[in-house]
């Protein structure tokens, strides 16, 4: 009986299709061990579930991602063909690290793209345009940057092109400028540079020399404008070193494909085609150092063309940092179609739109003004489908969700004494700086030493607290002038001010008729009374 079973087995292995077998391994095959730029690669494969695509991203010696994608499996196996860029920083010299995922199973390769020089032809270089300045210099072929490389206009500095794409500033161009500042010395690199990822260089001791006068650096290509503060960007002693920095701003393959594999469990965003990718190197010899990490936040600048600000909404919008996998927010301020942030390191940074239902909101006459500060992470839902508009709201929620709209506004001041207050405020909850913050500027003031932070805050009181914030909001008067509740009389002394302040500003209603100054506040209202102070705010 045995030896008949497995007669029968052996038949149906022999009888089965080889996609059966393929589903056990999950290979990778690069087509060439050595690339060019401007030369191009195949990456393929079986796959060892033909259900799943295959995701692949190359890895260059700097440990920045050259590549990434999803690549669709067709009859058990898959196939790309990846053209390697021509700029050298954009894939520079050395190991390349190619990793691909099917089905929980991961497969990896290596390539090489060999040094200027190595004894392999290079591929051609594409024809340079002229230089930004449209000077009568000629257009530069070599790595090292000439003295008088750009042209200096006050403290505004023109690079110039060379042979390979580079832009380039030489030391005394920078030094010209550096003498003309005031505060800052601007670099104008051509919006062409930015969409295709052309680099800006100039020596390291240029960037040194700004740094010791206390002098920022400006980078604007296009719509784009990074300011790096004296002594943002880490030096070197080296005296030969140089710069060399890439502002990337298209919506090119890499990036859809980067940006939509951060997305990929995050239903709710959605991506606006709007990104900005910085790298920062420090080239020293045959040395190459990539720089991630600022001693101090630069701030940055990403300005809508007409078309993008009709596109994007403004209440849902926002900065995203992608990590590839997936986004987190920064905050950030829109106004007059300019985002602006900051950020201590670089990598993609993405204009999202966050539209975030909640079941119990739809059709609410709070839904909108919920969506807008979910979309700026002022407010969150009681779970992730739920938000309770008419639950009440304790005084450290309110206070705590004052704050973040103070941290959204970019009007909080960063010098406050944050220091222990209020006797019922223990140290290390959710709430405990923002409370000692709020107190630190009269935002708040608490009862007799205590700040009750889970008592449900009271129409009159939010509307007090929300008051005394407005004042680092500069809010312009509606000119509606007093309001006129039929119990305006119940309203406590303390608070009527606040009160007839508030109305003249449009930040408050009442239900048409009466205020309710001692009816719990809901979480609808609050919403609602935050989002109009964030749009009344001047700022």
């Amino acid at each position: 009986m045995r030896k008949y079973l497995a007669a029968i087995l052996a038949l149906m292995i022999m009888l089965m299709p080889a996609s059966v077998f393929a589903a056990s391994s999950f290979t990778l095959d690069l087509s060439v061990k050595e690339v060019q730029r401007g030369a191009q690669l195949t990456l393929s494969g079986e796959v060892a579930d033909e259900s799943d695509d295959v995701v692949v991203k190359i890895v260059s010696p700097n440990q920045t991602i050259l590549y990434i994608d999803v690549i669709p499996a067709v009859s058990g196996a898959y196939s790309q063909t990846v053209t390697i860029p021509q700029a050298e920083d954009l894939a520079p010299a050395g190991q390349y690290t190619v990793i691909a995922g099917n089905g929980g199973l991961t497969a990896s390769g290596t390539f090489t793209i060999p040094a200027k020089g190595s004894g392999t032809s290079p591929a051609p270089s594409p024809t340079p345009t002229a230089p930004a300045n449209n000077n009568s210099s000629p257009v530069l072929d070599s790595d090292e940057i000439p003295p008088g490389a750009g042209q200096a206009n006050g403290a505004k500095i023109q690079p110039e092109l060379s042979m390979d794409g580079r832009y380039l500033v030489g030391r005394d161009v920078f030094a010209e400028a550096a003498r003309q500042a005031n505060g800052s010395v601007t670099v104008e690199l051509p919006a062409a540079a930015s969409e295709s990822g052309e680099a800006l260089e100039f020596p390291a001791k240029s960037l040194k020399e700004l740094s010791d006068q206390g002098t920022d650096l400006i980078i604007v290509s296009g719509n784009r404008t990074v300011r790096f503060p004296a002594g943002s960007i880490p030096g070197t002693a080296d005296s030969s070193a140089r710069i060399h920095i890439v502002v990337q701003a298209a919506w090119n393959n890499e990036a859809k494909a980067w940006v939509e594999n951060s997305l990929k469990t995050q239903s709710d965003y959605a991506a606006t085609g709007v990104v900005l990718s910085v790298v920062i190197q420090l080239i020293s010899g045959d040395s190459t150092k990539e720089i991630h990490q600022l001693d101090k936040p630069a701030a940055v600048t990403i300005a809508l063309t007409s078309e993008q600000a009709q596109l994007i909404s403004a209440d849902l919008a926002g900065v995203y940092y992608a990590d590839g996998t997936s986004v987190e927010y920064v905050p950030g301020v829109l106004k007059n179609s300019q985002f602006t942030f900051s950020t201590d390191h670089f990598s993609y940074y993405a204009i999202l739109q966050y539209s975030k239902t909640f079941v119990d909101l739809v059709g609410h006459w709070a839904e909108a003004s919920v969506k807008s500060l979910a979309a700026k992470q002022i407010v969150n839902g009681v779970d992730n489908i739920h938000y309770a508009p008419g639950r009440s709201i304790t005084r450290a929620e309110f206070v705590a969700l004052i704050m973040r709209a103070l941290d959204h506004s970019g009007s909080r001041p960063t010098d406050q004494a944050a220091a222990g207050v209020f006797t019922d405020v223990p140290a290390g909850r959710y709430y405990t700086k923002n409370v000692a913050d709020a107190a630190a500027l009269g935002i708040i003031t608490g009862y007799e030493g205590k700040f009750r932070p889970n008592d449900q805050i009271t129409r009159e009181e939010a509307v007090v607290a929300l008051n005394r914030a407005a004042d680092h909001f500069h809010l312009i008067a509606s000119g509606q002038g007093l309001p006129a509740f039929a119990d305006a009389g119940s309203i406590s002394d303390w608070a009527k001010e606040a009160v007839e302040t508030a109305w003249s500003h449009g930040l408050i209603q009442g239900d048409g008729k009466k205020f309710n100054p001692g009816q719990a506040v809901t979480r609808a209202e609050v919403a609602v009374m935050v989002e109009r102070l964030l749009k009344s705010s001047s700022l």
